[in-house]
């Protein structure tokens, strides 16, 4: 056995099989760069949007999804008042109605 700091793969080395698939995946992308906006191109638009939908994800953040519960809610009304504000005005700082 092999006692700590001795032997193995220094810290961080990938594995050789590793590396040799990561460069044959590489090559693989590399022929795909020369063909694959000509595949894009003649995809149906409901296939464009869909792997445009799919490759967001990678470069932008997903949006969180939000709920709100407004408890018991009697005759299914609400009622909802939206106020204007100045730009650099706080709502505090407004002069009341009520």
């Amino acid at each position: 056995m092999f006692k700590p700091g001795q032997g193995g793969r220094p810290k961080g080395v990938k594995n050789k099989v590793t590396r040799e698939q990561k460069i044959q995946i590489e090559h693989v992308l590399t022929m795909l760069d020369d063909v694959i906006e000509d595949y894009i191109m003649k995809l149906k638009p409901e296939k464009v949007v869909e792997l445009w939908l799919n490759l967001q994800e990678y470069v932008r953040p997903k949006k969180q999804r939000v709920s709100f519960d407004m408890g018991d809610v009697k005759d299914n009304t609400m009622k909802f008042t939206f106020e204007v504000v100045p730009s650099g005005k706080r709502i505090e700082d407004q002069p009341s109605d009520a």
